[in-house]
């Protein structure tokens, strides 16, 4: 039986940090080359510190390998419609010198070099000891949690995508990702979060999905997005548009749409990453956004000017659900959905 924690608040909160997409390829690959494994997170080792566990999405194989999917066609990657994207396995290093405790893998490149660059993937994140979820040898790994343990709080992560580019899925005899949609979909992932939230003392689920470089959430991921709170999920959090997205809150739960980029070498230097406090089971004390900018592919905390434009940004984009942020980034948890 689950051991509980105290229901009053403990002595010292659960902190978690969420960021949004870790991406170790295209433009990094001659930084990363030049400056070595650590260079993107130098800035934001500091901050990444001071947490209990830090999450991240991960969107790119680590392999070597040269043996693609093929069912991206050579056609729509030159016209740059689709990417085939894999990261150096050294790269990985950085991931632990960032303090990275876990990756979402349930997203639309873990397969870009099939079941060899997954097993691979999954074999320099356990050599490395960093957690991760959404993707295994087959569709009962893919869909099982990683589970953190943090000062006597059991903290469990699920991950799920809705970018399902073909042969991506796992299946129960083949490697890939875990899917949020398709047949049973649905009901597997609320099978999934039930036990979650019966085994663990908080549940997060990270999940690839929406429009690359949309502002605003689709019906999809509003509909989705409030599913998996319902089932049982304390925090869900999105990724795949590049750009950041609202923050929704239900009953002291939430749903930050899209948290953009973490890693990458991009035109768009305005990201952000958010902070969760968890002071008992199923419960926020406390939730901010951490405004940054990416410079060089670099995060770092954001200064003056730019903290106050992501923090007025933010607030445009959760105004529809009647989300209160101060200008601090702290996000009022008494906020009530607005629809």
């Amino acid at each position: 039986m689950l051991q509980q924690p105290p229901t009053k608040s403990l002595a010292q909160p659960v902190t978690v940090l969420a960021a949004g997409d870790v991406m170790l390829v295209l433009g990094m690959v001659p930084l990363l080359r030049r400056h070595g494994a650590e260079y993107p997170f130098r800035e934001v080792r500091p901050l990444l510190s001071r947490a209990d566990v830090v999450i991240a999405n991960l969107e790119a194989p680590f392999t070597t390998r040269n043996t693609p999917t093929p069912h991206k066609s050579a056609k729509s990657v030159k016209a740059r419609r689709d990417y085939i994207l894999r990261a150096h396995p050294d790269t990985a290093k950085g991931l632990t010198f960032a303090g990275i405790t876990a990756v979402s893998l349930a997203n639309n490149h873990t397969m870009d070099y099939q079941r060899g660059g997954l097993e691979d993937t999954l074999a320099v994140l356990d050599r490395l000891g960093i957690a991760c979820a959404g993707a295994g040898r087959n569709i009962v790994e893919a869909r099982r949690p990683a589970v953190l343990e943090r000062k006597g709080l059991r903290l469990a992560l699920l991950s799920y995508s809705c970018i399902l580019p073909l042969g991506s899925v796992a299946t129960r005899t083949r490697g890939g990702i875990a899917p949020a949609r398709g047949f049973d979909a649905e009901k597997a992932m609320q099978a999934d979060i039930a036990r979650a939230r019966r085994e663990s003392h908080f549940v997060i689920v990270s999940v690839h999905w929406g429009d690359q470089l949309a502002r605003y959430p689709n019906q999809m991921q509003k509909r989705l997005g409030r599913l998996f709170l319902e089932w049982g999920a304390d925090a869900v959090i999105g990724h795949h548009p590049h750009v950041l997205q609202g923050v929704e809150l239900h009953n002291g739960r939430l749903i930050a749409y899209s948290l953009g980029d973490f890693v990458n070498l991009s035109s768009r230097h305005e990201t952000a990453i958010l902070q969760i406090a968890i002071d008992r089971p199923h419960h926020i004390d406390s939730a901010n956004l951490i405004p940054l900018e990416l410079r060089l592919g670099q995060p770092r905390q954001a200064d003056g000017k730019t903290w106050r434009q992501i923090v007025r940004q933010m607030r445009v984009l959760s105004s529809a659900w009647g989300t209160r942020i101060d200008e601090f980034g702290g996000i009022w948890l008494t906020s009530t959905s607005a629809g």
